[in-house]
């Protein structure tokens, strides 16, 4: 009777171990193939986000879609987002770095504004896209000069499967004005939600 108790006992243990085992593999594949936390650590899309603030990433808004202007997307600078084997690798590395204090420097945040054909302009800090002048109520006027700081930049035609990125605070934003058009494959998604701060809880637009 003692015997069967104490099987019982271990049976239930092992249970619960295989419960856990299972919720941390199905957490990390949701985490790493469908949605995932995401935090702001630079100051280039204020006033839209602000370093802290915590947000939630779609892994699958282009599955079967590509990006659209306006779009605010995450990607990985110089780094490829390939297959289940890639984005299971940048998970995993994810996780490390956050116990050791530290985050992926080449995780970019900005807002899409050029697509594949697109020609992209910049002439005394006013953005011409195809030829036209471009308003964006979401860029950041800078409070001392008054204005987007948009700068200047050649005329460029964004190539196939390249986008063209910029940070809503334009003057704090290294961006596709400084290394250039970014390359479809390092898109990890798009950033849709905003968890904290909670005052600022809701969809991002």
């Amino acid at each position: 009777m003692e015997q069967e108790k104490k099987k019982t006992i271990i049976r239930e243990i092992f249970d619960w171990i295989a419960l856990i085992f299972a919720a941390v593999i199905i957490a990390s594949v949701i985490q790493s193939e469908l949605f995932a936390l995401t935090e702001v650590n630079m100051s280039s899309m204020r006033d839209t986000l602000d370093p802290g603030d915590k947000l939630i990433m779609n892994k699958l808004s282009y599955a079967f879609s590509e990006p659209e202007r306006g779009d605010i997307i995450i990607f990985l600078k110089d780094e490829p987002v390939n297959g289940v084997i890639g984005r299971a690798h940048i998970y995993v590395t994810d996780i490390i770095k956050k116990f050791n204090g530290q985050f992926r420097s080449n995780r970019l945040i900005k807002r899409v504004i050029g697509l594949p054909g697109d020609e992209i302009e910049i002439v005394d800090n006013v953005l011409y896209l195809n030829g036209e002048a471009i308003e964006e109520d979401y860029a950041r006027i800078d409070p001392v000069q008054g204005i987007v700081l948009n700068g200047n930049m050649e005329k460029i035609t964004v190539p196939e499967n390249k986008l063209f990125v910029i940070g809503d605070n334009r003057g704090y934003s290294s961006d596709s004005r400084d290394f250039g058009v970014i390359d479809r494959s390092w898109v990890e998604g798009k950033a849709v939600f905003r968890i904290y701060p909670f005052n600022k809880f809701g969809v991002i637009k």
